[in-house]
């Protein structure tokens, strides 16, 4: 049987030194020999040094693991096998053939702060600034292969004595110590476990590819960690060894690799993120949520409950705020645990609170109450509020209260809710009737209406502003237990690259919920361009309030399918967002402008070009035409003669590159270090681009009101208005080479990606 995490079983530990029955042969190229030291608290003591130290002064074996246990960096094995200069082979190891294993918790007890179960960029940035704080660990911070475990969660790879940079292996779903909390809580061995499916992995491989073996050791520890230690008295052993070494073929745990930017958080730089450095075409990936769920992704994410979010500051602020609701609940309160939501009028933040909560509250019954304090017009009102609180926790509930607009005026005066809201907040208690009464234990969360920020609330206390309104912001203040500031709905700026993350989510729920027959299978059917306008328009004017206003007004009654023709009105959407705005964001032309004129500057080019070298081939032998005579004879004009007509029809092409490279699951983005970009196009790529260019160009051409006939710009006539397959080869090969030349047209700073199966 399994073990349950509820239940435990003494094991005897025996504390000496066993070592292997034979020595291996001396390591060879034909042969390769790996030693694991696994040290407990004690170390290899007394005789058990020596014996190690004359069993490597045998001969060194091609490598050493040493699965290293507190306290660090200490006996005379670590002395024996650490790298030292000069470096001479036949004194120690090749520094890049020793691999130690610590646990994440090992070091937090040696002094390292590593902040814990937070979010992964938190987890870098201490272990980027804090890993050499300990002076005498100096030689573990110069390790040549360091390999820090986090748990079942993630890994950081860390190459000191090369000074290179830290690599993150990690689950994008999880932060630390959440394997654990979904499955059977911590199981023994589980660190034992991933240094066996490591050393299995190096043994087993042609080339020695540490990160691989990461991975493998990172899926063995899981393998135990999921499945637990068994008892079975017909086998003396509690761990059942095949199931733990084995490895699935159907990638059940994706985890992603990147290098952590050591010297961007060296200088201080809190600004960037696992997600803007593996994602590069948001607008996709947010696009890819909606259509077929957050779990068609590979992104870091984090999830509570219903509430899914992508920005490192939010995950990181809720998950203080999880903590705290999971440590008030554990034990018996006597007064509320107070937070705050700072963030844009229709931003989410009771939806967020809430799902907060239910996913800390973990079973226990919870009741949301909410009240807008905007609505209140008396003090008996708030005061009715908090019988309904003490109510809710006299039936045995935990009461959620959600407090709307607290920071807006009352009774004349600035923010003239606090004073009543202070001794509920101090001391559990309100008044009713000069009746102090207990309110027990309740969770109290605050959303403002006019601070958009915590910085922007906190500025009213500075007491040059106004003394009275000042000392009660400071009074507020100092009894909150946390805060989120919530990024909201809407683009906060043009270099905001996560508001189509913040939105797809949401829309995907929404649109389920509008009509459920848009969805067939796990994907919801919606057109291109009005998936692109609502997701990609930079501000709606109530946030998600006007995002279901809109939703609610199409015409989907029935529907199996979104089209542009069911969205509400000009009228109607103007109500909800800049109209301009959303065509534009329906178009696709979200390339900044410049960018737009260079590329179609730049395929008006490739048209000439091609169409020069097309004609030259036509020529006899020794009969020549200049670019000149090409060009009249085929209405060729460079870009500054060029009708504006045209230039337009060139940058509709420019901004329908990302929509054509979709097709082939390829981005267009701004150059990114890390990835290799496209360097070149398969036939059949080609091929399926030029058929959606050739549709994209009888379209723009109809819309424009052209129609069939000789070829003239003036009369709008053109004989190529007729479908792909009844084209000539000659004219398909104009398409051709116009999306041929995607990869070459490009400013220098972008690039073609494709769309990597871990994103």
């Amino acid at each position: 049987m399994t073990l349950p995490a509820s239940r435990t079983r003494k094991l005897n530990l025996d504390n000496q030194l066993h070592l292997p029955k034979s020595l291996p042969p001396p390591a060879s190229e034909q042969n390769r020999t790996v030693y694991i030291f696994q040290d407990g608290e004690t170390h290899f003591a007394g005789e058990g040094e020596k014996s190690v130290s004359h069993l490597l002064e045998q001969y060194w074996p091609s490598y050493v693991i040493y699965h290293m246990s507190r306290p660090l960096c200490e006996g005379e094995v670590w002395e024996k096998i650490r790298p030292k200069k000069p470096f001479n082979p036949k004194e120690c190891l090749d520094p890049d053939r020793l691999i130690v294993i610590v646990h994440a918790d090992d070091l937090r007890a040696e002094g390292i702060e590593l902040f814990y179960s937070s979010s992964w960029e938190k987890t870098c940035e201490d272990f980027v600034r804090n890993l050499g704080a300990i002076g005498r660990m100096v030689t573990l911070a110069t390790c040549p292969n360091l390999i820090v475990v986090f748990g079942c969660d993630g890994i950081i790879y860390h190459r000191g004595l090369d000074v290179l940079k830290p690599i993150l292996i990690f689950d994008p779903s999880r932060t630390e110590g959440e394997f654990y909390q979904q499955n059977l809580q911590y199981v023994p061995g589980v660190m034992e476990a991933f240094v066996a499916g490591f050393a299995k992995s190096l043994v087993q491989s042609d080339i020695a590819d540490y990160e691989d073996c990461i991975a493998k050791g990172f899926q063995t520890a899981r393998n135990l960690a999921r499945n637990g230690i068994s008892v079975n008295e017909a086998n003396s052993s509690i761990y059942d060894a095949s199931k733990i070494m084995e490895l699935p073929s159907n990638g059940e745990d994706p985890l992603i690799r990147l290098e952590i930017p050591s010297d961007d958080i060296g200088k201080g730089d809190e600004s960037w993120s696992l997600l803007d450095s593996i994602i590069a075409d948001s607008g996709e990936i947010a696009r890819r949520i909606v259509l077929d769920g957050i779990s068609s992704v590979n992104v870091p994410s984090k999830r509570f409950n219903r509430l899914v979010l992508f920005d490192r500051k939010e995950i990181h602020l809720f998950q203080i705020l999880k903590t705290c609701f999971e440590e008030y609940l554990a034990v018996p309160q006597t007064k509320p645990l107070s937070m705050a939501l700072f963030g844009p009028r229709g931003s989410g933040k009771a939806h967020a609170a809430l799902q907060l909560v239910e996913t800390a509250a973990r079973g226990r019954k919870i009741r949301q109450l909410i009240f807008d304090l905007s609505e209140f017009n008396k003090l008996g009102d708030l005061v009715e509020a908090f019988h309904q609180i003490r109510d809710c926790t006299l039936e045995g509930c935990i009461p959620f209260a959600f407090f709307k607009n607290f920071d807006v005026h009352f009774d004349g005066s600035p923010f003239g809710w606090l004073p009543h809201l202070l001794p509920a907040m101090a001391r559990g208690r309100f008044y009713d009737r000069s009746i102090s009464r207990p309110i027990g234990t309740a969770l109290l969360f605050f959303s403002t209406s006019i601070s958009r920020s915590f910085t922007s609330f906190q500025y009213h206390g500075d007491p040059n502003i106004h003394e009275g309104t000042a000392r009660n912001v400071r009074e507020f203040i100092g009894y909150l237990q946390g805060f989120v500031d919530m990024a909201g709905f809407n683009r906060t700026g043009l270099g905001d690259k996560l508001y189509p993350f913040r939105r797809a989510v949401v829309l995907r729920t929404l649109l389920e919920e509008r009509q459920p027959k848009l969805k067939t299978g796990c994907r919801i059917n919606v057109d291109e361009d009005v998936l692109s306008g609502l997701l990609l328009v930079p501000e709606y004017t109530q946030g998600i309030r006007s995002l279901t206003s809109i939703l609610s007004m199409s015409r989907l009654n029935d529907a199996k399918n979104f089209p542009s023709s069911a969205l509400p009105s000009e009228t109607q959407l103007r109500l909800h967002v800049d109209y301009a705005e959303f065509r534009k964001a329906m178009s696709g032309r979200l390339l900044p402008l410049e960018v737009r004129e260079l590329l179609a500057e730049r395929l008006n080019e490739t048209y000439a070009k091609h169409i020069r070298e097309r004609e030259r081939g036509k020529l006899p032998i020794n009969v020549t035409k200049t670019d000149k005579e090409i060009d009249m004879a085929n209405y060729l004009e460079p870009w500054d003669k060029l009708s504006e007509a045209f230039k337009d029809s060139n940058r509709d092409h420019a901004d329908a590159i990302k929509t054509t490279i979709r097709i082939i699951s390829c981005f267009l983005a701004e150059k990114k270090e890390g990835r290799n970009p496209v360097t070149n196009f398969t036939d059949s790529e080609i091929e399926a681009m030029a058929m959606h260019e050739k549709d994209r160009w009888n379209s723009e051409r109809l819309q424009r009101q052209w129609k069939t006939g000789r070829r003239s710009g003036k009369d709008k006539t053109t004989p190529y208005l007729v479908p792909w397959k009844d084209l000539d080869e000659e004219t398909k090969e104009i398409d051709r080479a116009m999306v041929r030349s995607y990869l070459s047209i490009l400013p220098q700073n972008y690039a073609i990606y494709r769309m990597e199966s871990k994103v």
